[in-house]
């Protein structure tokens, strides 16, 4: 008769729980309801039956239809993990728990930032042998700007036929063709003249110099592009390591869950409802 009586309740609330007027409320991610509205005091139901029919786990959190645990227990952010990722590529992975990917892109940034201390290296060096070269072959002072060089790799010799002067003294009469003064002015500002002037012993020197200061433009060329691998390093990284987080989650939480919390307070019943959807 008592597991009758148990059973008769059990029904009567769930009916009032299906029947009773809802009002949805909650936070991102959950749908809550409250059912309410009524009175147990002529049903006899009891928080305390033994068995009882209802297990308080501790908390509203703990409570889920069916039993277990919070799907939020073991959670991580996928934010946090993306952003580890941008400081240091592999530190997200580190924080999903995937310590072998981690390390993967960890050794790809080793790998990254060593290529560009060797290429930057190697065209520094190369950049010291095309100045020296210049100097012993083609007369041409040290220390001179970026732009004397390239100047130099375009023109045989700076003074002379087929000179560079004679190409600013071209570039002048364009620009001012009826002002010699101005012609002359353009030329002192943009030519060379004194020690800067250089001339090429051979035009197969001039070639070589050009080629080696070409291999020393292709290694600074080399080193800008590890920047950029440095950059892709971090944003798969980013990625990778905010969907490892995502799927963990999803797989914690096992899918939508549905929780029911019964409320009674000063003689009345009712209950919360809990839906929740990860994402």
């Amino acid at each position: 008769m008592n597991r009758l009586t148990r059973t008769t309740e059990a029904l009567v609330l769930a009916a009032i729980l299906v029947s009773a007027p809802a009002v949805a409320h909650g936070s991102p991610g959950e749908l809550r309801m409250r059912t309410g509205g009524g009175s147990l005091a002529a049903s006899g139901l009891s928080m305390r039956d033994d068995p009882p029919l209802f297990e308080v786990a501790g908390s509203p959190d703990d409570l889920l239809l069916g039993g277990g645990v919070s799907s939020a227990e073991g959670r991580k952010s996928p934010i946090v993990a993306a952003f580890l990722s941008c400081v240091l590529p592999g530190w997200g992975e580190l924080y999903a728990g995937e310590s072998g990917r981690g390390k993967c892109f960890m050794a790809a940034e080793a790998a990254i930032w060593l290529a560009y201390a060797g290429f930057t290296v190697q065209g520094n060096m190369r950049t010291d042998d095309y100045q020296e070269y210049a100097g012993t072959f083609a007369g041409a002072p040290t220390g001179m700007s970026d732009q004397y060089y390239d100047d130099i790799s375009d023109y045989v010799r700076g003074e002379g036929a087929d000179s560079y002067n004679e190409a600013v003294r071209a570039e002048a009469r364009g620009i001012y063709p009826n002002d010699i003064g101005a012609q002359h002015d353009y030329l002192d500002e943009n030519g060379y003249s004194g020690d800067e002037l250089w001339e090429w012993e051979s035009y197969d020197r001039f070639l070589e110099y050009r080629d080696l200061r070409y291999g020393a433009k292709m290694s600074f060329r080399k080193a800008f592009y590890m920047t950029g691998l440095a950059v892709l390093n971090r944003a798969v990284s980013a990625i990778d390591s905010a969907w490892i987080v995502r799927s963990k989650n999803l797989e914690r939480s096992g899918g939508p869950r549905l929780s029911v919390l019964p409320d009674f307070s000063d003689g009345t019943y009712g209950s919360t409802l809990r839906l929740e959807i990860p994402f």
